[in-house]
């Protein structure tokens, strides 16, 4: 672990406010992780026994900000530094002493503060030592229960720090799956956004198997079944695998399709990166398949009324506040992933077919084809060869037409001699496919064969 009274007195941010902070003040939670862990955090909590506004208020002269209500009912000011992106959170303390404070929290290795004034850590659940060997442990089944979204805290920790889960938090987590039902969908979305953010993203799936989470968070895939040991079993041995392999591809994905990780890190709403929606879909489509299978298993056919795999998907997305552009992308990915797999079934797709891929996946083909893959059975049907030269039409000749077509809809609405409409559009799109055929290469060229096709 990492010196912590060093790492506090050489922090900038810090620094800059250490004579403004009274007795009686502590750093607490995730910063105390982070710096025994060697990361530098952004985010700072302190709680102290001075009053809130007070002290707010001067820190944030100080730093050139203002302080505002983060929870007014909690007593938290926050005071955002938009120089250094840094954030620093005022409470007072939920207890008498800030142990009892402590005692109050999700787990042991949160649970730790650092007495400022007096440059010393306070441990009183031995968060230090759960730390030194990557364990993931509840505070106690009573906090649990003050906050069941404890739970799913726990694992997401253990998939962002790559922690094992205590046994004995687990059985808590397994005896209180119930309960998570009662939570906010806006309050699990974050959680889901975080765990997905990792390069271990599957693992939160995984963990949620093991705890009994699944049929509690995705509920709407498990109506009315048995939600026991053998479900379980199904979802390890036929859901998750696909998932694990998908971490693999985007772990290497640059190396496949240059550019890609960029991508994947562009966000569709704060805090939702695409690669986390992506890993979000790669389970859905695997709940799908096991719905299939069940169904066919049970010789019933589905209902006319039944909902379609899309559309649930963006049910679900709804239920945890997912914004409409990201439900919207999750939607898109799952309808295009047969189509998908069709084009990249071609031996020898021509430059027609993969500029009309590229026109049916618009801005979602790299997790088009990434999906894909991952669901590919073996190494060896993999058709990278076909995805890497589809990607490199699609970064460069295909942007290129995109950025600067030959001919404008003014152009088509003078050949054809009437005013806008869908077969502007579609003589468009026709002339476009002939320059990816290499029919066309010019304006000139264009007007030309519009002129003869239309005339």
């Amino acid at each position: 672990m990492h010196d912590l009274s060093r790492t506090v007195s050489s922090n900038e941010t810090l620094k800059q406010i250490e004579d403004l902070l009274p007795e009686r003040t502590y750093l607490v939670g995730g910063c105390i992780r982070d710096m025994l862990l060697g990361r530098v955090p952004l985010d700072f909590d302190l709680v102290t026994y001075a009053p809130v506004t007070d002290l707010a208020g001067s820190i944030a002269e100080r730093l050139g900000s203002r302080p505002f209500w983060m929870d007014e009912r909690r007593g938290v000011m926050r005071i955002a530094l938009k120089s250094s992106g840094a954030s620093i959170d005022l409470s007072a303390p939920k207890g008498l002493s800030i142990e009892e404070d402590l005692r109050a929290r999700d787990l042991t290795i949160n649970a730790m503060a650092y007495d400022i004034s007096r440059h010393r850590l306070i441990d009183p659940l031995d968060g230090l030592h759960d730390l030194s060997r990557g364990m993931i442990r509840i505070v106690s089944e009573e906090n649990l229960l003050n906050d069941p979204l404890r739970s799913l805290r726990a694992i997401r920790f253990s998939v962002t720090l790559n922690f094992a889960v205590h046994e004995e938090s687990s059985r808590m987590i397994r005896r209180h799956a119930g309960r998570l039902g009662g939570v906010s969908g806006e309050r699990i979305k974050q959680e889901f956004v975080q765990a997905l953010r990792s390069v271990h993203g599957a693992d939160f799936f995984r963990l949620l198997t093991w705890n009994a989470l699944v049929p509690i968070l995705f509920a709407p895939y498990f109506p009315g079944r048995d939600h026991g040991d053998d479900r379980q079993h199904s979802l390890l041995l036929s859901v998750i695998p696909p998932c694990q392999e998908l971490d693999g591809i985007v772990y290497a994905c640059d190396a496949l399709m240059p550019g890609c990780s960029g991508l994947l890190a562009q966000e569709t709403e704060n805090g939702v990166q695409r690669g986390a929606l992506l890993r979000l879909a790669a389970f859905l489509l695997g709940l799908e398949d096991l719905r299939s299978w069940d169904l066919q298993s049970r010789e019933s056919g589905i209902s006319t009324r039944e909902r379609s795999m899309e559309d649930r998907a963006v049910d679900f997305c709804s239920s945890l506040r997912f914004s409409t552009r990201s439900a919207r992308m999750i939607r898109s990915l799952l309808g295009r992933e047969k189509r998908t797999q069709r084009f990249l079934a071609q031996q020898d797709p021509s430059s027609l077919d993969i500029h009309r891929f590229c026109e049916d996946t618009a801005e979602q083909l790299p997790e088009a084809f990434l999906l894909s893959l991952s669901r590919a059975h073996t190494q060896e049907t993999l058709p990278r060869q076909t995805v890497a030269r589809a990607w490199e039409y699609y970064r460069t000749t295909y942007q290129e037409h995109k950025k600067n077509p030959l001919i404008s809809g003014s152009d088509v609405i003078v050949v054809l001699g009437t005013g806008a409409g869908p077969e502007v559009g579609k003589w468009l799109r026709t002339v476009e496919e002939a320059r990816a055929r290499g029919v066309v290469r010019t304006r000139g060229e264009a007007m030309k064969f519009l002129r003869r096709h239309i005339g």
